[in-house]
């Protein structure tokens, strides 16, 4: 396929932009629910999410849904808690959490950075970063280190991690990555060629593409990275170790009873 025009490149990359739910761009401070028919006077669980269809965003009514969303909402009816839920970006979520103005965050990776402030409850499921670049372009690598040392850039999301590999490359050619609020807006630049290749999860990519209608323009390459375990995040500055204790308790009997794997299944037909 011949390069887009750059016409089109802009128009795509406008809208892009334009069509960001109202959310994604004003945080939302009110979104609460409540899963608990009687819940325990004074437990509230304070949890945030960022725009991560399918495992978090939100969606009819501005309602938060997605596979992450009824995971927190099952661990809250579990504990007898209440639940609210505030959206943000996740770079923004990571320091709302260290300041213990929230209390939980779903679909976190444990890297030695966080453990300072945050206890991992879980880990409750896996996640696998998949490489995607223009359908066009043929990008013939083993890996991404190989792709990096060819001279390519790399689009990442701000305030993610994605395994010791990509840690590595990053303190060593931090110039071979570009950095961005949302995957959206890698996807933006990657049609604009100025990055080659980007990292996201396969199914919060596939779910980008298709709603976007750019699954025509963007498609995966062979190269992934090793699929890791997610837990739940717990601020050290409101949550303890009992806390701690409970919540992964709750996940613990999430899984025993076969509930877990239920919601997981209905998101991977």
């Amino acid at each position: 396929m011949r390069s887009l025009p750059l016409t089109l490149v802009l128009l795509l990359t406008l809208f892009l932009l334009a069509c960001q739910p109202a959310a994604e761009h004003n945080k939302v401070e009110d979104t609460t629910t409540t899963v608990a028919a009687q819940p325990v006077p004074g437990c509230i669980l304070r949890a945030g999410f960022d725009a991560w269809e399918p495992y978090h965003y939100l969606g009819q009514g501005e309602q938060a849904q997605g596979l992450d969303i009824e995971i927190l909402q099952a661990v809250a009816a579990e504990l007898n808690c209440e639940l609210t839920l505030q959206q943000d970006t996740w770079a923004a979520l990571l320091a709302r959490l260290q300041s213990g103005e929230l209390d939980i965050l779903p679909g976190a990776s444990r890297s030695t950075e966080r453990e300072r402030y945050a206890w991992f409850a879980g880990p409750y499921r896996q996640e696998q970063f998949v490489l995607y670049g223009r359908t066009e372009a043929t990008l013939n690598f083993p890996n991404v280190l190989a792709l990096v040392a060819a001279g390519h850039k790399v689009g990442l999301v701000s305030g993610y991690y994605y395994g010791a590999e990509i840690d590595e490359l990053l303190g060593q050619q931090p110039d071979a990555f570009v950095s961005a609020q949302l995957s959206e807006l890698n996807m933006a630049r990657l049609l604009d060629e100025e990055i080659s290749a980007l990292l996201e999860d396969s199914m919060v990519a596939t779910a980008i593409l298709r709603r976007k209608g750019l699954d025509r323009y963007i498609s995966a390459t062979a190269i992934s990275l090793p699929a890791s375990d997610v837990y739940l995040m717990l601020s050290k500055a409101s949550m303890g170790e009992a806390q701690l204790q409970e919540i992964t308790a709750a996940v613990s009997r999430l899984q025993q009873n076969g509930k877990l794997t239920q919601l997981i299944r209905q998101y991977q037909r």
